[in-house]
């Protein structure tokens, strides 16, 4: 298995724009990670709370993309994971947290040595970069994110050590 990842801020604003664009592109299909339950999403936009993290972590607003002719299989628990599904990226989704901190959303995916896997990995890498306008720290900031800059911090994992854009 070869894995990568990058990671972005962005504003909900950013974030729709992006993945509006990368939804018009590749038919995918998106399932909550760790449920066994979870319904198929067709447009993770849609879903509550996008572009906000109210827990300040990725807790509970992980995704599993797979290509929409694709089934998701589920794990030996019955719960869906990206080990189980060959063919698919996984995206943490962050965004705003609290009033003035940003949390990444990061995307990766543990199967890049599969075609389906790495076309959707790379398709929406490239859209990312596209609507990016810095790179701090290895990090892209998307555009409504870098105009926020003197109001916003930017916070990995740990709050605790948020800085400004």
């Amino acid at each position: 298995m070869i894995s990568r990842s990058f990671r972005v801020f962005g504003t909900e604003k950013d974030l729709d724009n992006i993945f509006n664009e990368f939804q018009k592109n590749n038919i995918v299909n998106y399932y909550r990670c760790g449920k066994s339950d979870s319904n198929k999403i067709t447009d993770i936009t849609k879903t509550d709370n996008f572009g906000f993290s109210l827990s300040g972590s990725h807790i509970g607003n992980q995704y599993l993309a797979i290509k929409g002719d694709e089934t998701v299989r589920l794990d030996n628990y019955k719960l869906i994971n990206q080990k189980s599904n060959e063919t698919s990226i996984v995206i943490d989704l962050g965004g705003l947290y609290a009033e003035n901190i940003i949390l990444p959303t990061t995307v990766s995916t543990i199967w890049y040595e599969n075609e389906s896997s790495k076309k959707i990995y790379n398709n929406l890498k490239s859209i990312i970069k596209k609507y990016s306008v810095s790179i701090v720290n290895g990090y892209m900031i998307l555009k409504n994110a870098y105009d926020k800059k003197e109001q916003l911090k930017i916070c990995d994992y740990k709050c605790s050590k948020s800085k400004r854009i």
